[in-house]
């Protein structure tokens, strides 16, 4: 038994040694090489996205009286300085710039920004004294808030901001333009 049970060792290391020897990690040569493709549709580069624009909803249909303080914590100091923030009421279905005047709406609204806060004062379009909002008057209130390039960042104020979105021929009073332009939901 002995005897048996060496010999089988020695034919199954002959056995793994043949085998080792037998299987090469070598490929078979590569073929030749086949003909062009089809040349694709040339493109072009579509415009550049804009991560560095926020859009905030703030739902304006409950407020009522001649003010309101909306408290938006993203308005630093430096967004004040430096950013474009442009503000849109919603109105029924149309969107209008604020600050805006009782030509295009029953009252003027004034607009305050500060740190932390977006202000809304409505004006009578007669006297020029308060308007006292009802509730619905203004369904929504969208900020946009643009942060401006590094190197309008570098100026003493955003007016580098405002006039680089109207020379690409944006115009800032219009929301749906502002939103087609950064490539953002109304």
């Amino acid at each position: 038994m002995k005897h048996l049970v060496l010999k089988t060792k020695y034919v199954v290391l002959a056995l793994f040694v043949a085998f080792s020897f037998s299987c090469t990690p070598e490929d078979g040569e590569d073929g030749p090489i086949g003909p062009q493709g089809e040349q694709g549709i040339a493109g072009t580069d579509g415009i550049d996205g804009n991560a560095n624009v926020q859009v905030l909803t703030i739902d304006m249909s409950t407020q009522a009286g001649s003010f309101d303080d909306v408290v938006v914590p993203e308005l630093t100091q430096d967004i004040i300085d430096n950013d474009v923030v442009l503000g849109y009421i919603k109105r029924g279905t149309k969107w209008f710039p604020v600050p805006a005047v009782a030509d295009i709406i029953p009252f003027s609204v004034s607009v305050t920004i500060s740190v932390g806060y977006y202000s809304l004062d409505y004006i009578d379009k007669a006297t020029g004294g308060s308007y006292n909002i009802a509730a619905g008057d203004i369904d929504l209130l969208k900020i946009v808030i643009i942060e401006a390039s590094n190197s309008s960042r570098n100026s003493t104020n955003n007016l580098s901001a405002y006039e680089g979105l109207l020379n690409s021929g944006v115009d800032i009073t219009n929301f749906e333009a502002v939103c087609d332009y950064f490539q953002i939901a109304y």
